[in-house]
């Protein structure tokens, strides 16, 4: 073989070994560049949410309030069934209840709570550390709902003369609050946990309320750079980005 030839040979075949490097590390790097946008999205997302978190929730406890005070001016001892139950449509709520000075339920809605003592009724019985003046506004941590896809909001503040005045209502917005819209906001394919627990997702098939060991991933796995995971027999690589008490999981498709 001529040198010229020889030389043509290894050029090629140096061209071919590049050319075959360059589509391997396109195969190959795919999936992790997705996968690192979808992590950035997540970071971010944590980051807005951390930084407007105290607002979120100084905002919600306010309205909750407002609305438990303005109920206190509505509704006296002396109001009717019928101005009972005007009040709480204006209100938009769909439990009230108001005591006196000693927490005997005077006026409530629906019927069935008057002439009780607040500390045996079992739900709202904690809001009997108002009338006994701990505290003077108290608001229970609003639980999920998932029929209704929304959040049940309790609170109570004191009335002017003594005793409580206690809403209950559904609220969507309290979402915000806690990190729940985070999921749609992130992007597609991506799971938000506290407490261990699911509070929002964009990913099919893993639900509000789920825990970890549901969604068959470890607290370990979320330390690591990647891991799988397995959600109805479809297969995703995953990565984890936290922010104080929020996690969020990033996935794509394996």
């Amino acid at each position: 073989m001529t040198k010229k030839r020889l030389l043509s040979v290894l050029s090629i075949g140096a061209a071919s070994v590049m050319l075959a490097a360059a589509l391997s590390a396109c195969g190959g790097s795919g999936s992790n560049a997705a996968l690192d946008e979808s992590k950035a999205a997540a970071k971010k997302c944590l980051s807005e949410y951390d930084s407007g978190k105290n607002a979120a929730v100084f905002a919600f406890a306010n309205g909750a309030y407002s609305k438990a005070k303005e109920a206190a001016g509505k509704v006296t001892a002396d109001s009717s069934a019928e101005d009972i139950e005007k009040a709480v449509k204006e209100l938009g709520v769909d439990r009230l209840d108001i005591t006196d000075e000693a927490g005997v339920v005077t006026a409530c809605y629906p019927e069935g709570d008057k002439d009780k003592s607040i500390k045996d009724i079992d739900d709202i019985a904690v809001f009997n550390k108002i009338v006994k003046g701990i505290s003077d506004k108290y608001m229970k941590d609003p639980e999920y709902n998932s029929e209704k896809k929304s959040y049940y909001v309790l609170a109570g503040v004191r009335k002017d003369e003594g005793g409580v005045s206690v809403v209950g209502y559904f609220d969507d917005g309290y979402a915000a609050v806690i990190g729940g819209d985070l999921a749609e906001k992130c992007g597609e394919n991506t799971v938000v946990i506290s407490k261990d627990k699911v509070i929002s997702s964009s990913l099919d098939g893993v639900e509000i309320g789920a825990s970890l060991d549901d969604i068959g991933v470890k607290s370990d796995d979320l330390k690591k750079d990647s891991f799988e995971l397995t959600v109805n027999g479809k297969k995703y690589t995953a990565a984890a980005v936290t922010k104080g008490d929020i996690t969020a999981i990033a996935a794509v498709p394996a």
